[in-house]
């Protein structure tokens, strides 16, 4: 259990927080109780906030799809395209690498010049001083 669950457990039954509680003198349950309150006034705040602006763009779109209509144009009109909403991929290059383990054997390993090696594969390149790009066979496609 995480520490917020904990803390969720011990808050959601008065018989739990008066046990947790039952140590503390009522001055500092006072200062607890207060800055809580501050917080949850600072959460609400941020609350309305957000509210208040996604209210906005609400009224900010439909605003803009009146005057569409009005015009008698779509959004394919302006040129605005399912592509524009695709995540943008990275492309990662992956190689063909070759390497000789301790115990001689060539091995060829497929992966990219990023992230973790295998574990021959890295003890090669701290004994040779070679870059993983020195041990590349060939490139593959782009993926």
């Amino acid at each position: 259990m995480n520490m917020f669950e904990e803390i969720m457990h011990r808050l959601s039954s008065k018989t739990r927080m008066r046990g947790l509680f039952k140590d503390v003198h009522f001055e500092d349950m006072e200062r607890i109780i207060d800055r809580m309150n501050s917080l949850l006034e600072e959460k609400r705040a941020a609350y309305e906030e957000d509210q208040a602006k996604n209210k906005e763009k609400e009224e900010s779109i439909e605003q803009i799809r009146k005057i569409l209509e009005e015009k008698g144009l779509s959004l394919a009109d302006l040129g605005a395209t399912e592509e524009v909403a695709t995540k943008k991929r990275r492309n990662i290059n992956k190689y063909t690498f070759e390497y000789v383990t301790k115990a001689g054997d060539t091995v060829q390993w497929y992966g990219s010049t990023t992230g973790r090696l295998p574990k021959d594969f890295q003890a090669y390149l701290d004994e040779t001083g070679k870059k993983r790009l020195d041990c590349v066979v060939k490139q593959e496609d782009e993926e």
